[in-house]
């Protein structure tokens, strides 16, 4: 298991959903299920693939106010209801409209619900569909225009293998902007965990 899973489901662990209606989004190997703390109300899963066997199938690029579905939700006939948490974890660097993906991870989340995102940064290309890497000033900019309220962000950060990320770094002569630094000094982070709570 890589450092950044590792710190990733480390993270889950961290996340209380008992007595909660959770949707995990791109649910795969059910990775909130299975890590999360307590025994959920309800636990919903939604991915693009029928392979996963989702109770949902849906395309997170797709405008979900307006009802275009791949396939529709179907499994079971879809209801758009609302849900206390909503997980999309590394699902976002898999989509060709990130700022859509956003807003439907909105749409799905109650008020005053929570939804956990989380994304690799400095990662291999990886999957058939591999689109894109976001930083924390990305979630800064775009959460909040889609309603979601920024409680947390953290950086999956590299670990044993810090010296050889800044031999890489030094070795192609990058520089990170200058900029940057208002932030503290740059660290390197391999992956992003967020928590955002649904304002509007």
């Amino acid at each position: 298991m890589s450092k950044s899973r590792e710190q990733l489901n480390s993270l889950v662990r961290q996340i209380d959903i008992a007595g909660k209606t959770v949707l995990d989004v791109g649910c795969q190997d059910k990775l909130a299920r299975h890590l999360t703390a307590g025994e959920p109300a309800e636990y919903h899963t939604m991915d693009v693939d029928d392979q996963w066997k989702p109770d949902y199938i849906a395309d997170l690029n797709e405008d979900w106010d307006r009802a275009v579905f791949l396939g529709g939700f179907n499994k079971p006939k879809w209801v758009p209801k609302k849900y206390d948490i909503v997980f999309c974890l590394e699902v976002l660097e898999h989509c060709w409209n990130p700022v859509q993906a956003v807003q439907n991870l909105s749409y799905a989340t109650k008020l005053g619900g929570t939804v956990i995102i989380s994304t690799p940064f400095i990662n291999p290309h990886h999957d058939v569909w591999d689109y894109l890497r976001y930083t924390d000033e990305w979630y800064e900019k775009v959460l909040p225009k889609r309603g979601l309220e920024i409680v947390r962000i953290e950086e999956r950060k590299a670990t044993v293998g810090l010296p050889h990320l800044q031999a890489f770094f030094a070795t192609e002569g990058l520089r990170y902007s200058k900029i940057r630094q208002a932030k503290g000094p740059y660290t390197y982070p391999i992956g992003y965990f967020v928590e955002a709570r649904k304002q509007r």
